[in-house]
């Protein structure tokens, strides 16, 4: 037992005198963050396939997605601006995409997109309210407006979307478009990490480490570095290497 005892106490010495160390890996990583959200790829945006119950709006969504992926591009589009027109939210998710893309012989035109991405969202569709939050965070297709982009996510992130709720934590964390927050970002996060997001989990484990809008708790910040670095994100295994903690 005292064996157990002292080699925990090495550890979190080691985790004491590398407190430094990770006040630095803190800006790295929310720098490189900041930076991934503003040049975001859209990663959520696809074409979506799941199939429902028999209605009409969604079998015609159906026939369209069919006629897309056989090569006949203009004749789905023309299903879905009319499906779009008459109010249906997964017709107008997808010609936002296309719009956004340029995709499917529709020419790429970013006010577009942001009109059909708007329709959906405020019908409640969470990807649609996700991508519309990163148009208004990076400028693009409209004003740059932190306030906007930080509501749109709220819904999404609400609705469970795991990286809304990251990038809502950032901003509360960071002071973006609001008041610093550092409990409502640990809480974003919180939720972001439950549903396995890496850099959730570790960020998180930074606030945990630091106090920092929650009750310090280095057990609690070393468990969720490595189940970051269990997924392979780079800075929780650069920390839990820095602090001789390998998985």
């Amino acid at each position: 037992m005292s064996g157990v005892t002292k080699e925990r106490n090495a550890c979190f010495a080691r985790v004491r005198a590398a407190r430094a160390v990770l006040g630095l890996v803190s800006v790295l990583c929310s720098a490189s963050l900041s930076a991934a959200l503003s040049e975001s790829p859209f990663p959520a945006i696809q074409i979506r396939t799941e199939t429902h119950q028999i209605e009409h709006p969604i079998a015609s969504n159906q026939v369209a997605l069919v006629q897309y992926n056989s090569g006949h591009r203009s004749e789905a589009v023309k299903v879905w601006k009319s499906l779009a027109e008459q109010g249906d939210t997964e017709a107008q998710f997808t010609l936002a995409v296309l719009y956004n893309r340029g995709d499917g012989g529709v020419a790429k035109d970013m006010i577009e997109a942001v009109r059909w991405y708007r329709k959906a969202a405020e019908q409640g569709h969470a990807i649609a309210q996700y991508n519309l939050g990163v148009l208004y965070a990076t400028g693009t297709g409209v004003t740059r407006d932190f306030n906007a982009a930080l509501q749109w996510w709220r819904m999404a992130a609400l609705q469970g979307h795991s990286e809304a709720q990251f990038n809502l934590g950032l901003y509360y964390a960071e002071g973006t478009g609001v008041m610093p927050d550092p409990a409502e970002a640990v809480k974003w996060w919180a939720m972001a990490a439950k549903q396995g997001y890496a850099a959730a989990q570790f960020n998180l484990g930074l606030m945990y480490m630091k106090g920092e809008g929650v009750d310090e708790n280095q057990d609690e910040a070393v468990r969720l570095w490595h189940m970051s670095a269990d997924q392979g994100f780079n800075q929780a295994i650069t920390v839990l290497k820095v602090l001789n903690l390998n998985p």
